[in-house]
């Protein structure tokens, strides 16, 4: 098993994470979103 303290590094990594992925998301709300790679058909 992982020791005590990896747990605790993991939730705080993982929170901040989530938090930038919202505030992301937050302001590209009224951006067009980002075009995929498209299908290149082979002739």
């Amino acid at each position: 098993m992982g020791q005590q303290h990896r747990k605790e590094t993991k939730r705080r990594r993982r929170t901040a994470y989530i938090k930038r992925q919202k505030e992301i998301a937050k302001n590209s709300k009224n951006v067009a979103p980002v075009q995929m790679a498209k299908k290149v058909s082979k002739d």
